[in-house]
C-alpha cells in the first residue's frame, strides 16, 4: 500500500492517530457516571494504575473536565467521530450529547475583556445545546429542563417600551403568560366557555379559582416563597449581578431585559447564563423527593464543541465555565470536549502544565485530578481545562497499528450491565419499593393495631366503648346498639334518639342563646336472662327520656336548654358500672356540655360504687327507679325521683293492715350481700309491718347467679329455703300475706311458677322491681294462675293518665313509639314516666339557672346546685312555687339540702290477674296533681 492509499484510509478514520484508542477510553470512562454519587471515576478502562493516595480527598477532586483536543489539520473530523460513536452507542439511547461545530458561526466575539457581543455569542452556544440536549429522541430516562436558562434567553429578549410608567407591571403581566399560570388560567376559561353559559353554578367557583390563580404567581414571582417560589428564588439567591440590589424578582428581571442587561457587566452576565445553564444540569441530575421515582441517569451529558476559537464565543464559553465552577465550588454533570488548533490561550502549555499527548490520556487525567483540588481553591483560571494534543500518524505501519487498537475497542461505546446501572439498593425499584414496603409494614401495623382497637372498642373506633370480653360496655349515641341483646323495638328507639340528637345539635347551631346540655341515661342493658325482653324496662327508660328530649326540642323560650342525649351501658349487674363512670369523667373533660347522669340501675353494690365514681367525677345523678334508703347517703349530688324502700314498706303495711285476714307476714329476700336493695327492704318490711301488729317472718332464697358469701341468711338468722322457686313452693299451705322482696327478673317468675304449681293460697304482694317482670308480656302470660299484688312507683300506665300524664303517654304511644300501643309493646312497669321525671330534673334545674342570667355557664355544679332548689316555699307561701309536676307524682325535695329523696313521693298498689294487669288502682299514696291518696296511706317517712 503506498503513502497516498494510506492517507486516504486516514481520512476515513479520525481517530487513526497515536493514542486514539487511549483517547477514546477516556472519553468513555468520563462520560459515565459512577454507580453511586458523582465521585471521580477510577480509569480502570484507559489502563490507567493510580499511585497510592489517591484515594485521599477524592471528593474535593470531584467534578468533570473541559477535554480541549489540539489538533492538526490532519486530525480533522474527530468529534464528528466521537459525535457517531456517542450516537450508537449501547445501551441504545445512554447517552445524551450535543455536537456543535463553532467554525460556521460568525465572527463576533474578540480576545480579552467580554463585551455585549460576547455574551450573545455565549448565549447562542448555549441555546443551540440546550436544544441539541432536549431532542435526544433516543436517550433513556426523563427528559433534561431547562427552565432557569430558558427564563433568563426570554428575558434578554423582551423589549420594553422607554415610555412606560409601570414597567414591573408589564413585565410582571409577560412574566405570567409565558409561564405555567397563563396555560391554567387558559383552561379555566375553556371550562368556563363550555359549561357557565349552561350552568350559572360554576360562575362563582371558576371565578375564585382565577383569583386563587392570580394571587398563587403573585406569591411565587416574589421570590421568597420556599417550594412555591421555585425558579424566582434562585436568581435571589445566585452570586452574579448582585441581585441583593433589586430586592424582587421583577426588579431583577428588569436589568436582564433588551436594552438593560447591555448596562450590566458583560463578564457577569455570562456568567449567570452559564450558571443557570449548568444549575438546569444539576437539577436533573439531583435526586429530588418529589421524583424519587426515577430512572437514575448512568451517563453525564457531552458537549462537543468543534473547532473552537476566540471569535466564535468557543473560548469564551470555555473560559465562564471555569470561572462559574470556581465560583460556585458546585458540581455540574456536564462533560466538555472542545477542539482547536491551539490551546486555550488560559490552558497553555508551561513549566507547570506540560504539554500532554493523546499517548498519555490516562496520565493526563491522572496529573489534573491531583492538581484540582489545589487550583480550585486558588481560582485558577485554568483549573478545568485538559488539554490533550493529537499527533499525526506518518508511517504505513504506525497507522496499521492506530486502527488495530481502534478496531480493537469495536464501532461503539459500549456500557456494561453492571456500570449502566446504580447498584440493586439504589435503583428506582429499590427507592419507590423500600418505603412501599416500609409504608406497608407500618400500615398493616397500624391496621392490626387498629383492628386490635376496634375489637377491644366492640367493632368501633369509638374510644368510648370498650369490649370485656363478653359484653360491650360503655357510652354511644344512639348510632352504636349498646343493648345486648337488641330487637326491633330497641333499635327503633336508638334511631328516635339519634335522629333527635342530630336536630339538638342543628338547633343549638341556630340558636346560641339557649343552653345546650347532654343528658347521660346510665343503665345495665345486658339483659340478664340473655333475651331482648328482659331488657324491656331499659328500653322504656329510654323511651322516657326520648319524650323528655322531645319537649325541649320543641321549646322555645330562651331559658328552655336543648338536651342532648347519651347512652351508657355499665354491664350486667351495672359490674362495670365504675369503669364507664371513670370514661364519663373523661368526657366531661373533654366535653363540656355534659351536664349529669340520668337513670341507672339496680340498688346494688354494683351501683352504689358507681355512684361514688360518679360523685367523684363532679357530675350529679337523678336515678329514676333506684330506692334503697342508703343511696340518697352516698354523695351529695346524688338524687332519685322515685320513694325509697322505707316509704314503700310503710305503703305496702298500710296497706296490708287495711285487709281482713290473718296478720302475719312471710318476707322472701334474696340471699346476696352484694344486693344492697334485696336486704334494705326486708328491714324496712319487717319493722313496718312489725309496727303495724304482724307477725314477721323471713326467710331467704338464692338468687339466680349463684350463692354470695358471707350469705345474707346467717348473718339474720333467716332460714334458706333454696332457689326462687323453692321460695315460691313454701308458700304452699300457708294463708297469710307473703312479701316478695327480690329481683322482678328472673327471680320473680321463678318464684311465681313455684307458688302456682302447689296452688298457693297465700296473699302475694311484690315489691317495685316486680314492675320489670310485669313489664315482660311473655314471661307476665306465662304464670296465668297466680294472682299477685305489686307495688309500682308510676301508676299512669295501668290507669287513664291524667293532665300532663296523658300527654306525656300520648308523645310516648302515638308520636314517637306506636309499636307501643300494641299488645307486644305495652307494658305496666312505669319506667317510661320514672325516666322522663328524672331528665325533667335536670332540665328544669337547667332551666332556673339561666332564668336568673343568661350568661351564667351550665356546669354539672351549677346544676346541682338547682336542683336543691325544686321545691315549695314553707317560709313564704307568695313566693313562686319551685316544686315541679312529673308524670309520677309531684317532685319536690323540700328545701332541704341535704335531702335528696321527693317528698311524699306516690306508691301505687297494683294487680295481676289471669296474666293481665287489672286496670283499676288497689291502693294509691303521695302526692300528685288530680289524684287523692287513701285515707290509710302512711305519712312521708
Amino acid at each position: 500500500m503506498d503513502q497516498t492509499t494510506a492517507t486516504q484510509e486516514h481520512q476515513h478514520d479520525p481517530l487513526a492517530f497515536r493514542g486514539g484508542e487511549k483517547l477514546v477510553k477516556l472519553i468513555g470512562a468520563l462520560y459515565q457516571r459512577p454507580r453511586m454519587g458523582d465521585l471521580p471515576r477510577s480509569l480502570h478502562q484507559a489502563n490507567v494504575e493510580w499511585e497510592p493516595g489517591y484515594q485521599q480527598e477524592r471528593a474535593g477532586r470531584r467534578g468533570l473536565p473541559m477535554v480541549c483536543l489540539v489538533r492538526s489539520d490532519s486530525c480533522e473530523g474527530v468529534l464528528e467521530e466521537f459525535s457517531a460513536r456517542l450516537r450508537s452507542a449501547r445501551p441504545s439511547g445512554s447517552v445524551r450529547y450535543a455536537y456543535l461545530p463553532l467554525d460556521q458561526r460568525k465572527a463576533t466575539d474578540t480576545e480579552g475583556v467580554a463585551t455585549a457581543a460576547s455574551v450573545e455569542a455565549v448565549r447562542d452556544i448555549l441555546w443551540d445545546a440546550r436544544n441539541e440536549l432536549l431532542r435526544s429522541p433516543r436517550s433513556r430516562g426523563t427528559g433534561l429542563r431547562f427552565g432557569l436558562f430558558t427564563l433568563v434567553v426570554q428575558l434578554m429578549g423582551e423589549k420594553l417600551a422607554g415610555h412606560d410608567p409601570e414597567p414591573e407591571r408589564t413585565l410582571l403581566r409577560r412574566l405570567q403568560e409565558n409561564g405555567l399560570m397563563v396555560r391554567f388560567r387558559s383552561a379555566i376559561e375553556n371550562v368556563g366557555q363550555e359549561l357557565v353559559p349552561q350552568n350559572d353554578a360554576w360562575r362563582i367557583p371558576l371565578l375564585l379559582l382565577r383569583l386563587l390563580t392570580m394571587a398563587t404567581f403573585r406569591l411565587a414571582v416574589t421570590g421568597r416563597v420556599p417550594g412555591l417560589s421555585g425558579r424566582y428564588r434562585w436568581f435571589l439567591r445566585q452570586p452574579h449581578l448582585a441581585p441583593e440590589m433589586s430586592g424582587s424578582f421583577v426588579r431583577f428581571a428588569l436589568r436582564l431585559t433588551d436594552g438593560e442587561w447591555q448596562r450590566e457587566s458583560p463578564e457577569f452576565v455570562g456568567r449567570l447564563l452559564v450558571n443557570a445553564f449548568l444549575e438546569d444540569l444539576r437539577r436533573g441530575y439531583r435526586l429530588r423527593p418529589a421524583g424519587f421515582w426515577r430512572r437514575r441517569r448512568m451517563t453525564y451529558p457531552v458537549l462537543l464543541l468543534d473547532h473552537v476559537s476566540t471569535v466564535n464565543g468557543g473560548y469564551r464559553l470555555l473560559k465562564l465555565i471555569n470561572d462559574v465552577r470556581n465560583q460556585t465550588g458546585l458540581f455540574d454533570p456536564l462533560l466538555v470536549v472542545a477542539t482547536s488548533h491551539a490551546p486555550p490561550p488560559d490552558a497553555a502549555p508551561s513549566e507547570l502544565r506540560p504539554k500532554r499527548r493523546a499517548s498519555d490520556a490516562g496520565g493526563a487525567y491522572r496529573a489534573w485530578q491531583h492538581e484540582l483540588l489545589k487550583d480550585r481553591r486558588a481560582r485558577d483560571a485554568a483549573a478545568w481545562y485538559l488539554p490533550i494534543g493529537l499527533d499525526h500518524v506518518g508511517s504505513h505501519e504506525q497507522q496499521l497499528e492506530a486502527r488495530k487498537e481502534l478496531q480493537s475497542l469495536g464501532d461503539t461505546y459500549v456500557l456494561r450491565r453492571r456500570e449502566s446501572r446504580p447498584p440493586w439498593w439504589a435503583t428506582r425499584w429499590m427507592r419507590i419499593g423500600v418505603p412501599l414496603v416500609v409504608l406497608a409494614l407500618a400500615g398493616s401495623l397500624v391496621a392490626v393495631r387498629y383492628e386490635d382497637f376496634r375489637a377491644s372498642h366492640c367493632g368501633t373506633s369509638s374510644e368510648w366503648l370498650t369490649w370485656t370480653g363478653s359484653e360491650c360496655v360503655g357510652i354511644s349515641d344512639g348510632t352504636f346498639t349498646l343493648f345486648d341483646p337488641a330487637d326491633d323495638t330497641i333499635r327503633q328507639v336508638e334511631q328516635v334518639i339519634t335522629d333527635q340528637n342530630r336536630r339538638a345539635e342543628q338547633l343549638h347551631e341556630e340558636h346560641g342563646e339557649r343552653p345546650f346540655i347532654t343528658l347521660v341515661d346510665f343503665e345495665a342493658l345486658t339483659s340478664s336472662n340473655g333475651t331482648a325482653e328482659g331488657l324491656t324496662a331499659e328500653r322504656e327508660s329510654l323511651e322516657g327520656f326520648a319524650v323528655a328530649q322531645l319537649r325541649q326540642l320543641n321549646a322555645t323560650a330562651t331559658s328552655e336548654p336543648i338536651v342532648r342525649m347519651l347512652i351508657a351501658n355499665g354491664g350486667t349487674g351495672m359490674r362495670e358500672g365504675v369503669r364507664v363512670a371513670g370514661q364519663l369523667k373523661q368526657m366531661a373533660e373533654q366535653d363540656k356540655s355534659l351536664a349529669g347522669v340520668v337513670g341507672l340501675d339496680m340498688s346494688s353494690e354494683p351501683t352504689q360504687a358507681t355512684i361514688r365514681a360518679l360523685g367523684n367525677a363532679g357530675l350529679p345523678v337523678v336515678a329514676s327507679t333506684l330506692s334503697a334508703d342508703g343511696l340518697a347517703d352516698q354523695n351529695p349530688i346524688y338524687f332519685q325521683v322515685a320513694p325509697q324502700n322505707r316509704r314503700e314498706a310503710a305503703v305496702a303495711a298500710a296497706f296490708a293492715s287495711q285487709r281482713p285476714g290473718p296478720r302475719t307476714l312471710r318476707v322472701y329476700y334474696s340471699d346476696d350481700d352484694s344486693d344492697s336493695y334485696s336486704t334494705n327492704l326486708r328491714d324496712d318490711m319487717v319493722k313496718s309491718f312489725q309496727d303495724k301488729g304482724f307477725t314477721v317472718e323471713a326467710r331467704a332464697f338464692a338468687p339466680d347467679g349463684g350463692q354470695v358469701a358471707p350469705p345474707s341468711h346467717q348473718r339474720y338468722g333467716d332460714r334458706l329455703v333454696g332457689n326462687a322457686a323453692a321460695a315460691g313452693r313454701d308458700t304452699c299451705s300457708y294463708d297469710g300475706l307473703v312479701f316478695f322482696a327480690g329481683r322482678g327478673v328472673p327471680d320473680f317468675g321463678d318464684f311465681a311458677g313455684g307458688a302456682a304449681q302447689c296452688g298457693s293460697t297465700a296473699t302475694i304482694i311484690g315489691d317495685d322491681d316486680v314492675s320489670r317482670y310485669v313489664a315482660d308480656q311473655v314471661a307476665r302470660e306465662q304464670n296465668r294462675a297466680l294472682p299477685y299484688y305489686y307495688l309500682s312507683f308510676a301508676t299512669e300506665p295501668a290507669t287513664d293518665p291524667q293532665g300532663l300524664a296523658r300527654d306525656f303517654y300520648t308523645t310516648l304511644n302515638t308520636t314517637l313509639f306506636p309499636f307501643e300501643r300494641t299488645v307486644r309493646g305495652s307494658s305496666y312497669d312505669g319506667h317510661a314516666g320514672l325516666s322522663y321525671d328524672a331528665a325533667l330534673v335536670m332540665i328544669t334545674a337547667t332551666a332556673y339557672l339561666r332564668e336568673t342570667s343568661s350568661n351564667i355557664p351550665v356546669t354539672p355544679g351549677a346544676v346541682w346546685r338547682e336542683i336543691t332548689a325544686i321545691h315549695t316555699s314553707r317560709e313564704n307561701p307568695q313566693q313562686t312555687n319551685k316544686y315541679i309536676e312529673g308524670v309520677t307524682g309531684t317532685i319536690d325535695y323540700g328545701g332541704d339540702i341535704s335531702r335528696n329523696v321527693p317528698e311524699d313521693k306516690p306508691v301505687a298498689v297494683l294487680r295481676v290477674e289471669g296474666g293481665e294487669v287489672v286496670r283499676t288502682l288497689q291502693g294509691f299514696c303521695g302526692l300528685s296533681v288530680g289524684r287523692t291518696p287513701d285515707p290509710w296511706c302512711p305519712t312521708d317517712g
